[in-house]
């Protein structure tokens, strides 16, 4: 992103100034809340941050989305204040949370649960007091920005809740408000789903197909039963290890706790499915024995993924438990808090003692290349940036500038003959040789081609920004409208007295 805006390239979506990248796009396919908060980042440091202060900068905005969103969450649940603060204290130390930002380094993913917890209370409003109902769409949508495994973990704890809580869910008043939710979802969301699923469709993307798991592959990635309940660094499966894949200790024995002493149904249902996800984190649950024929469950890909959700739900219901004991265990309840802020330690320890002096920007994922790229053949020469070993040596690259972000070349060509550019191939390129408008041509090696005839030629490589406008005007005046309409019922609600207001939300 840092390359694309410091070359006026606009919408930014490829980048060909780092080494070895060949016009890799991460923009135009990962979940783009995150790219936000790197333009924040830069925004907030008036642009005079290194990379390094900005990956600081974004982590310490993560911190204080998760502590407003849980602190935001727990107060409207259970009207209180020292419910928000404990729900942000059992969130933000959890072993997932930390381990997402320290271990993993997945920012995309602790976004989303960031915003978990606004989607818990939204469901618990449904079934209550209606307050919050409209936290539903609007952090659905957020984590669908931030990380699509993480929505679908949404949608798994959704379908489970809906189910528990059917004769309070499946009401007239609520089918409405589900359409009208996912109306608000998907036509803000245009600007990123329609693009994406014109280059999976168009673009053969890796990722979308030869990189998609098996059930057997999230068996093997399943943790172990003793660390899960323990918080101990993950030594089971062939997931990274190091990582904390467990809710924290404290957490998952106020969950049980919840379950004997607590005093809403609603919420203890809730609570089971928390326990259900921590089980499925492990060995216990055959996930192979899943056919690979069942959709969506499997783009979770990690089945610890579902511990984003489980901890957000524990954290909200148990913090109201936690603030209805502090009149009478106060001791007890800032010894468990003490408890939780401690056990930060592990999972921050590599951090403080290994320091980062540079962030390496040239490595090469697959994720986002094509298939033809992602061939051991092609790969190996991508991964190190050799353009000798694609070049076509009758065919010399004598110049090249960049209008707009875009690469504009001299070549000379020896006979007619159809020449390798050095940009990874992509739906929604063209080309304008010698200032007309071609077609480029789909190489097996996977980057651009263009047929040129003898002689000396201009090539500019240029993208179909109608792809990506299209639809972020209709996400933009989505946005306006949905903005116009919550207005609109906002002043309504406002002018009415107060026994109707309640009738309006």
């Amino acid at each position: 992103m840092n390359n694309e805006l410091a070359h006026n390239q606009f919408p930014p979506l490829f980048d060909y100034w780092s080494p070895g990248q060949f016009g890799y796009s991460w923009q135009l396919f990962y979940p783009p809340l995150t790219s936000l908060l790197f333009l924040a980042a830069k925004a907030l440091t008036f642009n005079t941050a290194d990379i390094i202060s900005q990956m600081k900068m974004v982590y310490f905005l993560l911190f204080i989305i998760a502590f407003f969103s849980t602190y935001y969450a727990a107060k409207r649940e259970h009207s209180s204040s020292q419910a928000g603060l404990l729900c942000a204290i059992l969130f933000i130390t959890s072993g997932y949370f930390l381990t997402n930002i320290y271990v993993r380094f997945a920012l995309g993913e602790s976004l989303a649960m960031s915003l978990m917890p606004l989607f818990i209370r939204g469901c618990s409003s449904l079934i209550r007091d209606r307050r919050d109902i409209w936290l539903l769409p609007f952090s659905a949508l957020g984590v669908f920005l931030a990380n699509i495994p993480s929505m679908v973990v949404l949608l798994v704890f959704f379908v489970l809740f809906c189910l528990l809580n059917a004769r309070a869910v499946f009401i007239k008043a609520n089918i409405t408000f589900f359409l009208m939710s996912f109306l608000i979802v998907v036509s803000i969301s245009a600007f990123y789903w329609a693009p994406l699923f014109y280059h999976i469709h168009n673009s053969d993307i890796f990722a979308t197909s030869g990189k998609l798991l098996k059930y057997d592959d999230l068996l093997k990635f399943s943790s172990g039963l003793t660390e899960t309940l323990l918080s101990l660094s993950s030594t089971y499966g062939v997931s990274e290890p190091g990582m904390f894949l467990s809710v924290g200790v404290i957490q998952l024995l106020l969950a049980v706790a919840y379950l004997k002493w607590g005093k809403s149904g609603a919420s203890k249902k809730m609570i089971l499915i928390a326990l259900l996800f921590i089980i499925a984190t492990t060995h216990l649950i055959p996930w192979n024995k899943i056919p690979d024929s069942v959709p969506v469950l499997k783009l979770i890909q990690f089945p610890w993924r579902l511990l984003s959700c489980a901890t957000a739900i524990i954290a909200l219901h148990a913090s109201g438990m936690l603030a209805a004991m502090m009149a009478r265990k106060k001791a007890l309840v800032m010894l468990l808090a003490c408890l939780c802020i401690a056990g930060m330690y592990p999972l921050i320890h590599k951090a403080l003692s290994v320091r980062y002096l540079n962030v390496d920007t040239s490595s090469l994922y697959d994720d986002y290349l094509n298939n033809h790229n992602v061939r051991p053949e092609n790969f190996d020469h991508l991964k190190i940036n050799d353009f000798a070993f694609f070049a076509n040596p009758a065919a010399a690259i004598i110049g090249t500038t960049y209008r707009q972000g875009y690469p504009a070349m001299i070549i000379r060509a020896q006979g007619t003959q159809t020449v390798t550019l050095p940009y990874i191939m992509y739906a929604g390129y063209y080309l304008l040789v010698d200032g007309k408008r071609r077609d480029t041509v789909r190489l097996d090696s996977g980057l651009v081609g263009v047929a040129l005839t003898d002689g000396e030629h201009s090539v500019t490589l240029a993208y179909h920004r109608s792809i990506v406008i299209i639809p972020a005007v209709t996400s933009l005046l989505s946005l306006l409208v949905t903005v116009l309409y919550f207005t609109r019922r906002r002043i309504r609600a406002s002018a009415l007295p107060a026994h109707d207001t309640n009738i309006v939300r």
